[in-house]
C-alpha cells in the first residue's frame, strides 16, 4: 500500500498547546457564567482577579507542560504519554494555585464551586480531545499516512524487512525502499537516494562483528541531516540487551538489570510497609486468640522459626505460628508437610487449613525481609523427587531476584501445597517468574484480592 499523507509532529505538539490554552481559558469563563463567584459576580461577568486567575493558570500550565515534556516531538503520538503528561500538568497548574491561594488568603473571594469546576473541566477537555485526535492519528496511519520516510539497508546481511520497521514503530516510518550491500564503500551511494526520496531514518543491519566497521564508516553519510540507526542482525544480541548507553567515551551495554527499581521499588516499600500495619492492627485480637490457643493446645513455644532463602539468594528467618508438635518439627523442611501429616497438631490443622499460621511473616514485611507479595520463599533443604530444587530446574535460582512474599503469583494460580513432582516445581517456577516480568502495582493489588477470596477455601491448604 502506497502511503502519501504526511504527518507532522511539530504541528501536532503545536496543535495540543494551542488547544490546552485555549482549553483552560475558556472553561474558566464558562464556569464563571455558571456558578459566578462569592463576590457577588453577575452571570457571564467575571470579577477582575478571576480573568488574571485564568490568564495565570494558562501561562502556569504552558510553563509546567514544557518541564514534563508534555509537547516533546519524538513522544507527541505516544497516548500513554501524551494523556498522562497532559494530566500532570494540568493538575500541578492547579495544586500550585491552591497552594498561591493559601499563601495569600485570597482563596475565601472566590466560588469554590467554579475553581473545582474548571479544573475538572478544562483537564477532561485536554484528555478527552488528545484521545480523540490520538484515535483518528492511529486509523490514519494503518491506512495512507506517515510521519517519516525510511530506507532499510542490510550491510552484508539481509536488511530488515519493512513490514517490521513498521510494525516496530506503530506504521509511523514509511519504508520507500530496501536494499543489501556487499561493501561498505556502497553506502556512499544512498546519498543521492535519501535527498531524492526526502528520506528521515535510515536502518542499517549488520552482523554483529562488523557494527564497529559500520560505524567508522558512517562517515560517508555524515553530510546529510538524516538519522541513521545501526542495529545487529542477530536477534540473540539484541534479546541480551536491556539498554545502551554511553559510559565515558565508551559505550556501554546493560544485561542485567533490576526487576524492580527506581520509584518502582519505593512505591512497593510503601505498599508493603502500610499494608502489614493495617493487617497487623487489624488482625492483632485473631494472633493473640491464635498463640493462646497453641499455647493451651500443645506444650512449647507460640511461634516456629525456619531458615529460608531470600532476595539474593540472602538467608533469613521466617516466622510462623507453630502449627506442629514440638518434638516432631522439621526445622530445614528435609520432609514436606502433606495431607493429614501426623506432625501437625488439632490448631495446626486449623490455622494451616485458614493460613493463620502465616500471619507473623507480616513482621518479616515490616523488617524488610519480606514483601506482601512476591515468590513464595523455600526452606533451605526442600526437595522434590529428593533431589534439590535447584538441581531439577536450571533457572531456578531467578525468583531470588525479588523479595520473596507472604502470596504470589503461583499460590493465586493454584500452585500451592506440596511440591511431590516437577511439573509443580516448574510450574510454580514459571509463575514467579512471570510476576518478576511483569510485576506492576496493579498486580499486586489484584493478586492480594485473590489471595482473600480463596485463603478460606483453598483445598490445597493443610
Amino acid at each position: 500500500m502506497r502511503k502519501s499523507k504526511r504527518i507532522s509532529l511539530y504541528n501536532f505538539a503545536a496543535g495540543f498547546a494551542v488547544f490546552d490554552t485555549i482549553a483552560l481559558v475558556l472553561a474558566g469563563f464558562i464556569c464563571v457564567g455558571l456558578f459566578g463567584s462569592t463576590s457577588g459576580g453577575a452571570a457571564w461577568s467575571p470579577q477582575e482577579w478571576q480573568i488574571w486567575a485564568i490568564f495565570f493558570a494558562a501561562s502556569l500550565q504552558f510553563g509546567l507542560a514544557h518541564i514534563f515534556e508534555v509537547y516533546r516531538t519524538s513522544s507527541i503520538l505516544d497516548r500513554r504519554h501524551v494523556l498522562e503528561r497532559a494530566c500532570l500538568s494540568f493538575l500541578c497548574a492547579f495544586a500550585l494555585m491552591i497552594c498561591i491561594d493559601a499563601a495569600t488568603k485570597s482563596a475565601e473571594s472566590y466560588s469554590r464551586l467554579w475553581f473545582f469546576s474548571w479544573v475538572g473541566t478544562s483537564t477532561l477537555l485536554a484528555i478527552a480531545a488528545r484521545a480523540l485526535v490520538l484515535k483518528r492519528v492511529r486509523q490514519s496511519l494503518a491506512e495512507s499516512a506517515f510521519v517519516h520516510r525510511a530506507l532499510s539497508i542490510g550491510v552484508f546481511c539481509d536488511p530488515l524487512h519493512p513490514r517490521e520497521i513498521e510494525s516496530q514503530t506503530h506504521n509511523e516510518e514509511f519504508v520507500v525502499g530496501y536494499a543489501k550491500f556487499d561493501d561498505l564503500t556502497e553506502l556512499a551511494d544512498l546519498s543521492d537516494r535519501i535527498v531524492q526520496d526526502e528520506i528521515d531514518h535510515v536502518y542499517l543491519a549488520a552482523p554483529w562483528d562488523e557494527i564497529p566497521t559500520v560505524l567508522r564508516n558512517l562517515d560517508l553519510l555524515r553530510h546529510l541531516s538524516t538519522r541513521v540507526f545501526v542495529l545487529p542482525a542477530d536477534r540473540r544480541v539484541l534479546a541480551d540487551v536491556v539498554d545502551v548507553a554511553k559510559f565515558g567515551d565508551r559505550i556501554s551495554f546493560c544485561g542485567i538489570e533490576e526487576p524492580i527499581h527506581g520509584w518502582s521499588l519505593w512505591f512497593k516499600r510503601l505498599e508493603d510497609i502500610a499494608l502489614a500495619s493495617c493487617v497487623l492492627v487489624l488482625l492483632a485480637p485473631l494472633m493473640a486468640l491464635t498463640a493462646i490457643a497453641i499455647k493451651i493446645d500443645s506444650p512449647g513455644p507460640i511461634f516456629f522459626r525456619q531458615r529460608r532463602v531470600g532476595f539474593n539468594g540472602r538467608i533469613f528467618e521466617l516466622w510462623k505460628f507453630r502449627s506442629m508438635f514440638v518434638e516432631k518439627t522439621d526445622p530445614h523442611a528435609s520432609v514436606q508437610t502433606s495431607r493429614a501429616d501426623p506432625r501437625v497438631t488439632r490448631v495446626g490443622r486449623l490455622i494451616r487449613r485458614s493460613s493463620i499460621d502465616e500471619l507473623p511473616q507480616l513482621f518479616n514485611v515490616i523488617q524488610g525481609d519480606m514483601s506482601i507479595v512476591g515468590p513464595r520463599p523455600h526452606a533451605l533443604s526442600t526437595k522434590t523427587d529428593g533431589r534439590n530444587l535447584e538441581e531439577l530446574v536450571d533457572y531456578y535460582a531467578v525468583r531470588h531476584r525479588v523479595k520473596p512474599g507472604m502470596t504470589g503469583w503461583a499460590q493465586v494460580q493454584g500452585f500451592r501445597g506440596e511440591l511431590d513432582t516437577l511439573d509443580k516445581l516448574r510450574n510454580r517456577v514459571d509463575c514467579d517468574l512471570y510476576y518478576i516480568d511483569n510485576w506492576t502495582l496493579l498486580l499486586d493489588i489484584g493478586i492480594i484480592f485473590r489471595t482473600m477470596m480463596i485463603v478460606l477455601h483453598d483445598s490445597r491448604a493443610y
